[in-house]
């Protein structure tokens, strides 16, 4: 047989061989899958390249979803055990996250609580009215705000409150924990290149993304930030929000005033590299206390440089 001849038929051996190899045991390429859905009061997208997308993706929101009815079944468990003295047996998702936030309340000098929930309450009434509470209210919920009053046990992953009518809010950290959530699965499966986006408030690049910044009181995107591996999050007042005699009231509330905060900003974004642990949950929790804070004392809060300070915009 000539040589020409005989490397013919390795070639056509070769292709024939892939072409069995494909169909019997179902080779796989990298391919990029995008899902949306409505989660947290927000369009949660998760987007993936690799040879596990789809079931990156679908895991996730799988995942997502199991912590979202996690959060609504213990925090009604611990606000409605507050003040009986006996620790509530709760997941271990929402343990991390009350665990990862006792952390930052104090790094932030309390600005950052998740016992802010009486107070955060009375200001939906107050927007749902339309009319501002008395300040023997806000005095009021005042006791019962405080996250030194809210225990740990790690050992038996429950918690409790010591302080009838306390409650337990999320609002200023689940996002984050979402995007943590999928960020784990993505690096489990191995993905490649993607991005994890609740609404736009909290997001993780895979690879290397331009997420633009959008200045609360203009139309057009103001700057552009280029993450690598890395979370990005946003808190202003701009998405929820009321007005009396033409002033705003917003929902990030002072845990120290019980009062919708006033500290000059109206958006703080902050990156939290994957160098740091649970990277999406510390950047929804710092750019609500350096929301609260104010840039000049919120900046100290910042822990390690693998934290940054991207973007504030001031109210003027």
């Amino acid at each position: 047989m000539s040589k020409n001849k005989l490397g013919n038929t390795l070639k056509k051996f070769f292709v024939a061989l892939f072409i069995t190899a494909f169909f019997l045991f179902g080779c796989k390429f990298p391919a990029t899958y995008e899902r949306s859905e409505n989660i947290m009061a927000t369009v949660v997208t998760l987007k993936a390249t690799g040879i596990d997308a789809q079931v990156a993706v679908d895991e996730s929101f799988k995942k997502i979803f199991e912590f979202v009815e996690d959060v609504k079944v213990d925090v009604k468990k611990i606000n409605d055990g507050a003040g009986n003295g006996e620790f509530v047996k709760i997941s271990p998702n929402v343990f991390e996250v009350l665990k990862i936030s006792q952390e930052y309340a104090e790094i932030t000098g309390g600005a950052f609580d998740v016992t802010i929930g009486a107070a955060v309450d009375l200001w939906k009434i107050a927007k749902k009215n339309k009319n501002l509470p008395a300040q023997e209210e806000i005095d009021r919920v005042k006791n019962f705000v405080g996250y030194k009053h809210l225990h740990l046990d790690e050992k038996n992953c429950s918690a409790y409150l010591d302080t009838a009518g306390m409650k337990i809010n999320l609002g200023g950290v689940g996002k984050g924990y979402g995007v943590d959530i999928a960020r784990k699965i993505f690096l489990e499966h191995e993905i490649s290149d993607g991005l994890i986006d609740f609404g736009t408030s909290t997001i993780y690049a895979v690879g290397t993304k331009r997420i633009g910044l959008q200045n609360p009181r203009a139309e057009n995107f103001s700057d552009v930030v280029e993450i690598s591996d890395a979370a990005i999050s946003t808190s202003g007042d701009y998405e929820n929000f009321f007005e009396v005699n033409g002033k705003r009231y917003h929902h990030i509330i002072n845990p120290v005033t019980c009062k919708p905060v006033d500290s000059g900003v109206i958006s703080a974004t902050v990156t939290v590299s994957n160098e740091i642990e649970n990277c999406g949950t510390v950047a929804d929790i710092l750019s609500t206390s350096i929301f609260i804070l104010g840039k000049e004392r919120g900046e100290k809060t910042l822990p390690n440089k693998s934290c940054r300070l991207e973007k504030i915009f001031p109210n003027h």
